[in-house]
């Protein structure tokens, strides 16, 4: 290992962060309260401008197809805002119409839908119920009334006198004629009479052929008079019949029309129900004998709803959907948007000895529905879960009708015959919530989905970290304590919960827009507040509720650093090796992120231009990843020729790494490893690096900077804190960083640095001591003794079929990384290896 040398102290000083630079700390005097509870709560939306703006426009498009997408992440409160758009908008909307369904007298298999005014549904099937129920009173009482039995009896009497005097001209006629006849149920009989008795066969047989003959026509003449008797007769009942029957339309009549008289009139203007009362008038009168008797059959309690008071079922009216008069349009959200709940259904239920049977007081009103008139917000994912329920949304919205189908009609699964309610027609808007890849594929894939939500808004990730979003992010806590009774919080706690929602977001400059993730950590300070029996919730209790919710996650973070601390993953933090360097990554494990060390080593050696990758040769590396590899070989042909490059053959890994990663955040660190291999110049392991490159050297931000810092500090710390340690990121990172407390503290005092570069030469310097010697002299070469000349240099040597001896160092042997083995402490297979993001 070279000594330290002035220039790279000099750059090491230039390129030096201050503590002050790694973090952004929010003074509490830029919020004008001592506690929450002094601020009014309020309803407001702040930091979404744009999802604002496309909100507002959705909602106030009549044209049809401007339904509304809420793009964005989860917990980012995208169906809060809306809703609470929809909810102010709708108290200023006038309330939609109620929708019932009646019995279809003319096709009892298509039941009717009327609309009322709002809150008329209710009171308009009431009043039907009381009016039936008062017809049928009022029929038993006309039909068992005194005068009614009179003047059925007097037609009853009149048509059997009329009877009697018909068949008794008749026998009287038939005696005439020497006849007699007999009346039974099979008809009327006749027979000759001798001496005023009927002729026996013997005396019928002892006549002359004339007399048999006379005999013959004198009865045919008879059985004429007969059936003309006979027809007289029938006439005579029918029309006592229609007397009866005309007498009990009168009684019915006067029982029923009266009764009805005030509904025609309050509904006067209302074409379809004045023709549905006729109808029930019409079929009262006509169904009058159902309500003659007060008796009803036997059933069992299950199904009495069915086949119990038959007469007035058909009457009653279902009031599928109900709004309140005084509260404006609909906001109904559906949490669970299969078919029947999205578009309605028929119920059925089971009959004595089997079977199923439905009327229309079974219909039920799906989510669209109950909506029409206002507004119905869905989550597209859950949706998607429903594809009937999605096809069903796009047909309703499409024509503009919601009709309730049996699912296995609508879809052919069998032929049934049921009921087929008349279609409701429909204006509303629809909300779906999703995220912004959802909304794309369907965009493009589904013309009927780009053709009715041509509306996107786009919920931001974050928003500008200013006064007055400070502001409003203490407007939303108060407005939580408020909602779930918490604690007041002071202007400390609420600007350390500012500082974590930059932290959220991995920038100085904005705050997080993730209102779930922001409240969450609210309510545990709460929590720890309350446990300390406090007045108010502190910083001191946010720090806590933060540093406890990163402890409950984080048994793989410290079993990983237990193991790096005893050896079982190597990493070294104090010494220089050629050819090494702490490269960093970031482990995802959902909850919690974390980053660590790795060593990333490079051997070299003539060859024909191969640069092997072990992680990209044994398919364990992302795509982001080997496009970041297959910069560095750009990089160095064009810092040092094509020729010379195709003389090399290097090999670059990960060790102990053993599951997938990606990323292109070690591209510069690998690169590092190369000129330092090539170079033959140790590499500093007290510092690590992360940072991607472009092919012409410039060093580029990456993500989790934060995270790689404070995971190569706690490895440091826990082996000692030296005061040479530190770590070297892209200068274009620093904003994005958001260190804890304790790596403020470490680099305030000294203890640990952090250093941005811009360029790979400034890395290269910082990394082994050696200037990088980025330019060429007058002759074309890099300054003698740079790290550009040296690995010109050795490439040149490769490219003549020669190895140098290597100067300033005695030849190293690398050895293939260590086997593991399971170590007092640790579990006896490697730790977990979740995603990581290098």
């Amino acid at each position: 290992m070279t000594s330290s040398t002035p220039p790279r102290d000099n750059l090491r000083e230039t390129l030096h962060l201050t503590a002050a630079e790694a973090t952004a700390p929010f003074d509490p005097s830029w919020l004008s309260f001592e506690t929450t509870d002094t601020l009014p709560v309020l309803d407001a939306v702040f930091g979404q401008e744009r999802a604002v703006r496309a909100i507002e426009f959705a909602l106030g498009m009549d044209a049809p197809g401007y339904h509304l997408f809420a793009s964005g992440p989860d917990g980012f409160g995208k169906q809060t805002i809306v809703t609470s758009f929809l909810r102010r908008r709708a108290q200023a909307t006038q309330p939609p119409l109620d929708w019932v369904y009646v019995h279809n007298f003319a096709r009892p298999d298509y039941p009717q839908a009327i609309s009322l005014p709002p809150g008329e549904g209710p009171r308009f099937a009431r009043a039907i119920e009381e009016a039936v129920a008062a017809a049928a009173r009022e029929i038993r009482t006309a039909f068992d009334s005194d005068d009614y039995v009179r003047r059925r009896q007097a037609i009853a009497e009149a048509v059997d006198h009329e009877r009697n005097g018909l068949l008794e001209g008749l026998q009287n006629r038939a005696q005439e004629m020497g006849f007699g006849l007999q009346f039974g149920p099979a008809g009327i009989a006749s027979a000759p009479l001798v001496d005023g008795k009927p002729i026996t066969e013997e005396q019928f047989a002892a006549l002359g052929e004339p007399e048999r003959q006379k005999l013959q026509e004198q009865r045919h003449n008879l059985e004429q008079q007969v059936q003309e008797t006979l027809l007289q007769v029938r006439a005579a009942e029918r029309a006592s019949n229609q007397r009866a029957n005309a007498l009990d339309e009168d009684v019915a009549a006067f029982a029923v029309d009266h009764l009805f008289q005030p509904l025609s009139e309050q509904y006067g203007q209302d074409v379809e129900v004045q023709e549905y009362l006729e109808a029930v008038r019409a079929d009262l009168r006509r169904e009058r004998d159902r309500f003659r008797s007060e008796t009803q059959p036997a059933v069992p309690p299950g199904l009495a709803s069915l086949v119990q008071a038959p007469a007035t079922r058909r009457y009653e009216v279902n009031a599928v959907v109900t709004n309140d008069p005084q509260r404006g349009a609909p906001v109904i959200t559906e949490a669970h948007p299969t078919y029947q709940n999205l578009i309605g259904r028929v119920e059925y239920q089971s009959q004595p000895g089997g079977g199923l049977a439905t009327d229309h007081t079974m219909i039920r009103a799906g989510a669209l529905m109950k909506a029409n008139g206002g507004y119905l917000v869905l989550r597209l994912r859950d949706l998607l879960a429903n594809q009937m329920a999605l096809d069903g949304l796009k047909r309703a919205l499409t024509f503009g009708t919601v009709a309730i189908e049996n699912l296995a009609e609508t879809y052919g699964l069998m032929p049934t015959v049921g009921l087929r309610p008349e279609p409701v027609p429909l204006n509303l808007k629809v909300v779906l919530v999703g995220e912004a890849y959802l909304y794309s594929l369907l965009y493009r894939y589904d013309p009927d989905f780009r053709q009715l939500f041509r509306v996107k808004a786009e919920f931001e990730v974050d928003f500008p970290r200013t006064k007055e979003n400070a502001q409003g992010l203490a407007s939303v806590v108060r407005s939580e304590c408020a909602r779930s009774g918490l604690l007041p919080f002071t202007n400390t706690a609420l600007a350390r919960l500012i500082e974590h929602s930059s932290r959220m977001v991995a920038d100085q400059r904005r705050l997080s827009a993730n209102m779930a993730g922001f409240l969450d950590v609210a309510r545990q300070a709460d929590y720890w507040a309350q446990n300390e029996s406090a007045a108010s919730v502190t910083g001191a209790h946010v720090e806590r509720a933060i540093e406890e919710t990163v402890y409950r996650s984080a048994l793989v973070r410290d079993r990983v650093m237990e193991a790096m601390n005893d050896g079982s993953i190597r990493v070294e933090t104090t010494g220089a090796r050629s050819g090494q360097i702490n490269a960093l990554s970031v482990y995802d494990l959902g909850d919690i992120s974390f980053g660590r060390p790795s060593r990333v080593t490079c051997v070299v050696s003539p060859g024909n231009g191969t640069m092997v990758m072990v992680e990209r040769d044994s398919d364990m590396a992302g795509r982001i990843h080997n496009k970041g590899f297959l910069i560095l070989r750009g990089l160095l042909a064009d810092r040092f020729g094509q020729d010379r490059a195709g003389a090399l053959h290097a090999s670059l890994t990960f060790e102990q790494l053993y599951g997938e990663i990606d990323g292109d955040s070690a591209s510069s660190t690998e690169t590092y490893a190369l000129l330092s291999a090539l170079a033959e110049a140790p590499v500093e392991q007290q510092i690590a690096v992360t940072g991607s490159v472009d092919q012409l050297g410039n060093i580029q931000p990456i993500g989790g900077a934060t995270e790689k810092i404070e995971g190569f500090f706690d490895i440091c710390r826990v082996r000692g804190l030296t005061g040479t340690q530190g770590v070297m990121l892209p200068r274009s990172n620093v904003p994005n960083l958001m260190l804890r407390s304790d790596v403020l503290k470490a680099i305030e005092a000294g203890q640990f640095h952090l250093w941005a570069v811009d360029r790979i030469e400034e890395g290269i310097e910082v990394l082994t001591g050696v200037p990088a010697g980025g330019t060429r002299g007058a002759d074309g070469r890099y300054p003698e003794g740079s790290i550009f000349r040296r690995v010109e240099d050795r490439l040149e040597a490769f490219a003549r079929g020669r190895t140098p001896q290597p100067t300033g160092e005695a030849p190293r042997i690398v050895l293939p990384p260590p086997t593991w083995r399971p170590t007092p402490g640790i579990p006896p297979a490697p730790p977990p290896e979740p995603p990581v993001s290098v």
